[in-house]
């Protein structure tokens, strides 16, 4: 059974705000810097005005790499929004060149991480695992210091949604678990990671759901609603109670599970939420059904089939689009290397034809030499 904030959640998940706010940008800015907090916040309900923000942002601060990767995580991560994931992997890339220019290891795991998540937005597990590792082993390899030590977090939390995509609850547990503790002690220095820790509560207590555990699950959503309440976090707001009205639902208490999902439903509307997960809307069709309202049940589940086939295709289209261009570079770069190899050998053609030559004269002045001598003694 899919449970709230599976899969299609993909759209995006929490490790944005992380992978997006370089921490030393935010813990140490100087005076003249922006605050990407803001930026962040208003990306589920206005991504182009983010966009249009950001690349105005980033002309500005050119020049300054750790506030260029920041910057263009931004708008990557309003990319995946509009669901053009396509242009979310650009500047995921893009975020990499600047990377490497810089002999900065926490700037490094935080571009890595960044470009997993959106691979991971992708479904293409793979990549999104290779760059996981890669952020982890540099972890492993440059312990962070104790301000950017959530990183770890991050990189947890994006193992634990690609081990449950692929593998189920039962392996992601453990990781959603490590990332609480990394959150949970980090917390007291960044009033942000409340975000973080709402989800994975969301998470685990959808797993709980899928596990028949109505009672832990409940206590998660709930947990989840207590770390998000002070911020303005109206997507994990909206998907805890939509968690708990699925409880209810599933409990044939179909009236109480309608207040929670109101409630959902109030807060998506009035904060103009356009990416919560699909199947929020499909939870609320089904209780709808269970109470005989089938205007209202047609309505939310045409709903869940438009947004999840949005989804769909906007995947779809990107993935072909990615693997086109991919395909294209590869053709590319062999031309080139076919150019490569012909230039070689006509050179060495050439070398050959000249040495030919040279030698053919040498040759040629030896017997014209030996014809001389042979004459004179022969007179």
């Amino acid at each position: 059974m899919k449970i709230i904030i599976q899969k299609i959640k993909n759209i995006i998940i929490v490790l944005c705000v992380l992978f997006t706010i370089n921490s030393q940008t935010c813990s140490a800015q100087n005076k003249n810097e922006p605050h990407l907090d803001s930026l962040f916040l208003l990306m589920n309900s206005n991504p182009e005005r983010v966009i249009l923000q950001g690349k105005e942002l980033y002309k500005k601060y050119k020049g300054n790499p750790k506030m260029e990767i920041s910057i263009l995580t931004i708008i990557g991560s309003s990319y995946s929004v509009k669901k053009d994931y396509e242009k979310a992997i650009e500047y995921a890339f893009k975020t990499r060149e600047i990377s490497q220019k810089i002999n900065d290891y926490p700037t490094q795991i935080q571009v890595a991480g960044f470009i997993g998540e959106k691979y991971h937005n992708l479904n293409i597990y793979s990549k999104a695992k290779y760059y996981a590792d890669e952020a982890y082993e540099l972890i492993e390899k440059h312990p962070l210091p104790d301000s950017l030590k959530f990183y770890k977090g991050n990189i947890l939390f994006l193992k634990a949604l690609i081990y449950r995509d692929e593998l189920g609850c039962d392996f992601a547990n453990t990781y959603y678990q490590k990332a609480l503790e990394v959150y949970l002690a980090a917390l007291k220095n960044r009033d942000m990671l409340r975000f973080s820790i709402a989800d994975i509560y969301n998470e685990i207590g959808s797993c709980f759901l899928e596990q028949d555990q109505p009672d832990s699950a409940r206590e998660s959503f709930e947990k989840s609603l207590k770390y998000a309440v002070n911020g303005n976090y109206a997507l994990l707001n909206a998907e805890s109670l939509a968690g708990l009205g699925r409880i209810s639902y599933l409990q044939k208490d179909y009236l109480k599970a309608k207040k929670e999902f109101d409630k959902a439903i109030l807060i998506l509307k009035s904060n103009k939420v356009e990416n919560a997960n699909p199947e929020v809307y499909k939870y609320i069709s089904e209780n709808y059904y269970a109470l005989n309202d089938i205007k209202n049940h047609t309505l939310y589940l045409n709903l869940y089939k438009q947004k999840t086939n949005t989804d769909i295709s906007a995947k779809k289209k990107s993935v072909n689009k990615i693997i086109v261009k991919k395909t294209a570079e590869e053709n590319s770069e062999n031309d080139n290397n076919v150019k490569y190899w012909i230039i070689i050998i006509l050179c060495i053609f050439i070398i050959l034809v000249i040495y030919q030559i040279v030698q053919t004269k040498s040759k040629i002045r030896k017997l014209k030499k030996q014809i001389r001598e042979d004459n004179k003694h022969s007179s």
